[in-house]
Order: structure tokens, then C-alpha cells, then sequence
């Protein structure tokens, strides 16, 4: 994992490295799938949020509170929601 220059992380933000494919009926929780984050610099991550394995933050973005990221955030833009989605275009 990865966190860049200058970012603000708020209280109970999980940041998830692992978790596992959907396995058979005996199983569900199948196999282990490991994948590092990275955060880039001047972002700010509001409280309650969630980043899943693999996801890449971009620079100068804001992740609003509650928001659940499970895809990579382009550059300065604000995401929210569940799953997150570009809800802004932000100054560069």
C-alpha cells in the first residue's frame, strides 16, 4: 500500500488489501486475492469510506464520507456513493 504526499484520511476509513473470489457451494469464501492500493498525493478521504484491493486514487482527489471505492479514481475529481462514481471535475 501506498499513500502519497499531503493527503487527509478521516476517522474509520478501511482500507481492504484482501479478499477472496466466490468459491462452490462447499466454500463460498474461495480463494485469497491480494492486491496493493495506492493513494496519490493532496487527496482527501472522508470518514467511513471504504477502498477495495487494486484500487488506484489519482492525485488531488476527494472520496466522500461513507463512499465505497472499488474502481480506480481518475485524477481531481470528487467520488462518492455506493459503488463510488465521478460525482465532480475538480481544479488541477
Amino acid at each position: 500500500m501506498r499513500i502519497g504526499r499531503n493527503c487527509d484520511i478521516a476517522m474509520r476509513v478501511l482500507f481492504c488489501t484482501a479478499t477472496h473470489e466466490i468459491g462452490p457451494a462447499s466454500r463460498r469464501a474461495g480463494e485469497q486475492v491480494k492486491a496493493d492500493i495506492t493513494v496519490g498525493d493532496g487527496v482527501w478521504i472522508g470518514a467511513g469510506a471504504q477502498v477495495m484491493p487494486g484500487v488506484t486514487i489519482g492525485d488531488g482527489c476527494v472520496i466522500a464520507a461513507g463512499t465505497v471505492v472499488v474502481r480506480d479514481c481518475a485524477p481531481h475529481g470528487m467520488y462518492a456513493g455506493v459503488p463510488a462514481r465521478r460525482v465532480r471535475d475538480l481544479a488541477a
